[in-house]
């Protein structure tokens, strides 16, 4: 899936996560959340390359995103998703969100889940914006703080009306932000 649009804003490349990111996507997790992953289990999600798909979002030679989780047959979680303080509120969690659940819809993935903090009122715009359900509240899944959590999912992934909503989404997110795009998955 690649996409170029007319260049009215930087470029904006979409791709694979390398350990050469992690310096870069450590910074931005360490803004991002209260409990941090490690550097050396963002390290192990992001070069073992069976089930795990990471993805990073580079504005003009920056890395502006990051999103990453696991699959397992024709089920992914996603464990991560976050964008650097700098460029938050300008549509690149909803891009690199399109783009994974778009290239999992490709590779045979069935449905998508993830969790997020019940007081994370952006992530949940965020989520139900691109078809993301509540399943359940988690009672005290955080261990850091004791704090709930609401489990998401998406399903119908293979669906042709499902994959056809998210490819319109990406396309009008494509158009409203104009980025010059590139995705190399």
């Amino acid at each position: 899936m690649t996409a170029t649009g007319q260049g009215k804003k930087p470029q904006l490349t979409i791709r694979r996560a390398t350990e050469a990111d992690l310096p870069a996507i450590m910074q931005i997790e360490r803004a991002s959340f209260p409990s941090p992953w490690s550097e050396w289990g963002m390290r192990a999600e992001i070069t073992y390359i069976h089930g795990r798909i990471y993805l990073v979002a580079i504005l003009a030679g920056k890395l502006a995103a990051y999103i990453g989780g696991r699959c397992a047959a024709d089920t992914c979680h996603i464990g991560t998703l976050a964008v650097d303080p700098a460029h938050r509120r300008q549509g690149f969690g909803e891009g690199i969100l399109l783009v994974l659940l778009l290239h999992l819809a490709e590779h045979s993935a069935k449905e998508v889940t993830l969790e997020y903090r019940t007081d994370n009122t952006p992530a949940c715009r965020l989520y139900q914006k691109v078809g993301f359900t509540h399943l359940r509240t988690a009672k005290g899944y955080y261990r850091d703080t004791g704090e709930d959590a609401h489990e998401m999912i998406i399903g119908d992934l293979q669906q042709t009306q499902r994959r056809q909503e998210l490819a319109q989404q990406w396309e009008r997110w494509r158009q409203r932000h104009g980025y010059d795009v590139q995705v190399i998955l």
